[in-house]
């Protein structure tokens, strides 16, 4: 299975590129490339006539599409109202893992990735909310605290930067949980920049009063994983603890193959534990197989993690016992940026009667995707297989819905508490 954190990270950065003009690729009009324009339409359409793993296209009457959508990308004046057309066609399928990326030097450089300022962002209710700020961080120094709502960046309101992003998910009928997460990276996104460069910041804190503070951006310095293909290197974020209550905590960012080695050894070190929590929120995915390895680590039965279909057949997803598993609760964390392996991981671990699962449901994008390139240099990502849980349920587009559903809420992230990390150490001390 190819990695799906690249996936989701590409659609991030390709929807805050979009928006914010950062692409600074020349306009040109449909008059200079109808060739390669028209190319790049028809390799898109027929590569999902042909290769889509439904023939039936989930009732969608792809002939007419291609009939509603090709005037439009011929009127396009632009590449990228262009790409945007071609985006908001295979929108209706009304499936995730089916979208065009500007052409890999376009998606930011490792500087752009790598210099932040320490704050992870919620969207709740309708405003991006600070989740987590990062020990000894630009952010932490200058006293931002969980539960406040980030307003400006640069002196320009968050909601009117955003405001792009929110027509193009409306009109390509993105779901309310990839909704969220599309606008909490983006939020992220431009709080980024270059190292040693500062942004200045206003958030509403507990008493709703402006705080304005100017922070540096520091370049990560902790582990990156390999590139992979046209994706450049991501953050490795681990961690690990053993709670008051005798309970393992571990949570990590992306399943890529150095998580593994970490996972592991977490799980060994916290062999006494009375329960165990794994804590998946806004960790999008990553290596399908390393699902099956950690829950092998967890169970002392072979565990189903479902099966993927495509045209040519079936494949089942399985987790093989290891050795001196860990047979204590668990429970895994999840919420609407909860994507593709770590749902799966998720759903077998709670249809299989193994744990529960608890927070919000999961952000429904669960499909094997491949990466195509276009003739106009963009990159066609499309799915070739759907995936049904243990029990049979397609999760694309319904996510995996928890055993106990608990939303965050800014009152609680203000007095510095974490009600579904709570939840989950309540029902490992239940009984």
């Amino acid at each position: 299975m190819k990695p799906t954190f690249f996936r989701f990270l590409i659609a991030f950065l390709a929807l805050h590129l979009a928006f914010v003009g950062a692409l600074g690729q020349a306009a040109a009009t449909a008059a200079e490339f109808p060739k390669v324009r028209q190319d790049a339409f028809d390799k898109v359409w027929n590569t999902i006539n042909e290769k889509h793993y439904d023939p039936d296209f989930g009732g969608v009457d792809w002939i007419h599409i291609r009939e509603l959508y090709l005037p439009k990308a011929k009127a396009a004046k632009s590449d990228e109202d262009f790409h945007n057309i071609l985006r908001q066609m295979l929108s209706e399928l009304k499936l995730s893992h089916f979208n065009i990326f500007p052409p890999p030097p376009a998606i930011g450089t490792e500087n752009d990735a790598n210099a932040a300022v320490g704050v992870e962002l919620k969207w709740i209710g309708a405003a991006p909310v600070v989740f987590r700020v990062e020990a000894g961080s630009p952010a932490a120094a200058a006293g931002v605290k969980t539960g406040f709502v980030l307003t400006k960046v640069n002196g320009k309101m968050v909601s009117d930067t955003l405001k792009p992003l929110e027509e193009s998910l409306a009109k390509r009928k993105s779901s309310e949980m990839l909704r969220r997460v599309y606008l909490e990276r983006s939020a992220e996104a431009i709080i980024g920049g270059k190292p040693d460069t500062t942004v200045k910041l206003e958030f509403l804190d507990g008493e709703d009063k402006p705080v304005a503070v100017e922070l540096n951006r520091v370049k990560y310095q902790g582990e990156m994983s390999q590139p992979v293909g046209n994706f450049p290197k991501q953050r490795v974020v681990f961690e690990s603890r053993l709670l008051p209550e005798n309970i393992g905590y571990i949570r990590f960012n992306m399943w890529v193959i150095p998580q593994a080695a970490k996972i592991r050894a977490a799980i060994r070190e916290y062999a006494n534990a009375d329960g165990m929590i794994i804590d998946l929120r806004g960790n999008p995915g990553g290596v399908g197989g390393l699902a099956g390895g950690v829950a092998g680590l967890l169970s002392d039965k072979q565990i189903s993690l479902g099966s993927m279909n495509s045209r040519s057949g079936s494949m089942s997803l399985l987790g093989y016992p290891q050795p001196s598993p860990y047979l204590g609760k668990i429970v895994v964390l999840t919420d609407h940026g909860s994507g593709s392996t770590s749902e799966m991981f998720a759903v077998g671990i709670q249809e299989n009667g193994r744990g529960k699962v608890i927070g919000e449901t999961s952000a429904g994008a669960i499909l094997l995707s491949v990466f195509d390139p276009l003739p106009t240099g963009y990159v066609f990502q499309y799915a070739i297989s759907d995936y049904k849980s243990p029990k049979n349920i397609l999760i694309e587009g319904r996510g995996v819905k928890p055993d106990r559903e608990v939303a965050l809420t800014r009152e609680s992230l203000l007095v510095g508490r974490d009600v579904q990390l709570d939840a989950a150490i309540a029902e490992i001390r239940k009984n």
